[in-house]
């Protein structure tokens, strides 16, 4: 008789994923299974857990949601991992994963904390640090969706990637006075008068797309003192919509780049340097995370569906496993050694 485990499933796009009891995966041979203890919902695990992802899948159903978490090996070490085959998500209590796609992590973590924010950082993240012709240092930087759970993150990282001046856009003033920026853009009727107020702009981090990011695209252009200042727009999400109009006029008039950051614009190789540098900087709480901590026997539609907060399923409790003087030692060694090499690389 197999073994079973608990795990949200996702049996047809058209239905709501289910808590089930299911068979234990067997680990192939690059493989190891791990016990989950934390993973996120966002909302890519969502588009893609009812089908209107780019990245969803329909040949791999039934499946496990869930693109990443962190988990603990047979011997007790702890991982921050990203799913290694599309059925098997992490919003389970075991999952396979490939040994390629593990990044230890110390044993005194949060595993909510990190699981709730190494995927919406990693957004910012990688279009600063990869996709920018040359990053964010000493620039100005628009995050437009700056209230959204990985906007807000967004703010944080283009600040601490050196941007000069961070502008959060958002609708709700609320959160938006909340954060650590310079400046506060309210997208209502009186967008042109706020943004004459806020200068010249060099970055957009675009969460939005649809007509709040067409609609600021045409008036950040008509307000440009000097059109030949390079003005890149990184498009991340699009919860606001899938398609602007653009007329081409902009394009020939203006110095402006247009790029996409996400799944498959970026080698899964850089992911995984990137990966580790911003793991140690969230496991040394260098970012501020506030996850909402669920059971996972108590998933419902509620919890799956709350976009106000960060929801983390716990699969299985987290115990710090025990560690002798020596081996507290070694850790803290080696962790020292990374966060050396992380500062070292983030200088060049």
């Amino acid at each position: 008789m197999s073994k079973k485990m608990m795990a949200v499933v996702v049996e047809n796009f058209q239905k709501e994923p289910v808590l089930k009891n299911i068979d234990i995966p067997t680990p192939l041979n690059d493989e190891v299974l791990l016990d989950v203890l934390a993973a996120s919902v966002n909302n890519v695990t969502r588009s893609r857990a009812n089908g209107s992802h780019y990245s969803a899948n329909p040949a791999v159903l039934p499946l496990i949601p869930g693109l990443d978490g962190v988990g603990r090996d047979q011997y007790g070490k702890n991982y921050y991992f990203l799913i290694s085959n599309e059925k098997y998500g992490a919003i389970t209590q075991q999952v396979p994963v490939s040994k390629k796609r593990l990044l230890p992590l110390p044993q005194n973590i949060d595993p909510a904390e990190i699981a709730a924010s190494m995927n919406p950082a990693l957004s910012s993240w990688m279009a600063i640090r990869q996709q920018l012709s040359a990053g964010v240092k000493n620039k100005t930087v628009l995050v437009l969706g700056a209230t959204g759970y990985a906007g807000r993150l967004a703010v944080e990282i283009a600040r601490y990637l050196g941007a000069r001046k961070v502008i959060a856009a958002g609708r709700n003033q609320e959160i938006l006075q909340s954060l650590p920026a310079d400046d506060y853009i309210q997208l209502n009727d009186n967008l042109v008068a706020q943004l004459k107020t806020v200068g010249a702009i060099d970055v957009v981090l675009d969460y939005l797309w649809g007509i709040p990011a067409q609609t600021m695209l045409k008036e950040l252009l008509s307000l440009r003192s000097n059109p030949a200042a390079l003005l890149e727009w990184v498009q991340i999400g699009s919860i606001a919509g899938k398609s602007i109009e653009l007329p081409a006029d902009a394009l020939r008039s203006n110095n402006l780049r247009l790029l996409g950051s996400g799944i498959g614009s970026i080698p899964v190789a850089v992911f995984g340097k990137e990966l580790f540098l911003l793991a140690q900087l969230v496991a040394d709480g260098k970012f501020n995370v506030h996850p909402l901590k669920c059971q996972l026997t108590d998933f419902n539609q509620d919890n799956w569906q709350n976009t106000k907060q960060r929801i983390v399923y716990i699969p299985n409790q987290f115990k710090p496993a025990y560690q002798g003087i020596l081996s507290k030692l070694q850790e803290n060694i080696k962790f020292t050694i990374m966060k050396a090499v992380v500062n070292l690389k983030l200088s060049y």
